[in-house]
């Protein structure tokens, strides 16, 4: 089996589309109500979502083959609050889908149309905003900072805490920010 942890290669896909679906969404709509393109182009943003749910269900899949190896370097709470993240990441990419099944089905009455796709759009911004969260939890879990302990020298809001990496506001190495 393969030493390194699968869920880093796969989390990268859902969060690069989420940064991008509000913009493109946004846009679909208005060329659409606007007549710039056919309603079908529509098709576009759904196929995207449903490739963000989907990486989103395999991260999640991925997330908890690999927990146990960080737990022991940044503790359960950690992980547990990234997990946390990133289900509701999950679950809000499956809201934005239906929604957006709602627009395709809506496509060709321009008012009904209006309404689904500017609801995917508001979606697909909550959805951009769970995907940073998830991701810089994850990010703290993989490269520390403040919050995450060294196991067995204290947990966060426990007492004494120590940092997997130094703090860089720290130049004489003291445990203090000089």
């Amino acid at each position: 089996m393969n030493a390194l942890p699968l869920h880093p290669a796969v989390v990268h896909a859902p969060l690069g589309l989420a940064l991008i679906m509000p913009i493109l969404l946004a846009g679909l709509v208005w060329a659409i109500v606007t007549g710039r393109l056919p309603a079908r182009a529509w098709l576009l943003g759904l196929l995207l979502q449903g490739v963000i749910l989907g990486a989103a269900l395999l991260a999640l899949w991925t997330g908890e083959q690999d927990e146990e190896r960080f737990e022991g370097h940044a503790g359960e709470a950690q992980v547990e609050a990234h997990e946390h993240a990133a289900r509701a990441f999950t679950f809000v990419a499956g809201g934005t889908f239906v929604a957006a099944i709602a627009g395709l089905a809506l496509r060709k009455r321009p008012g009904p149309f209006l309404m689904a796709g500017l609801g995917t759009v508001a979606l697909s911004l909550a959805m951009l905003g769970l995907g940073i969260q998830a991701g810089h939890r994850g990010g703290l879990l993989v490269h520390g900072g403040a919050g995450l302990s060294v196991p067995g020298q204290g947990e966060p809001g426990g007492g004494e805490e120590q940092s997997v990496i130094p703090d860089a506001r720290d130049q004489d190495d003291d445990g203090d920010d000089d």
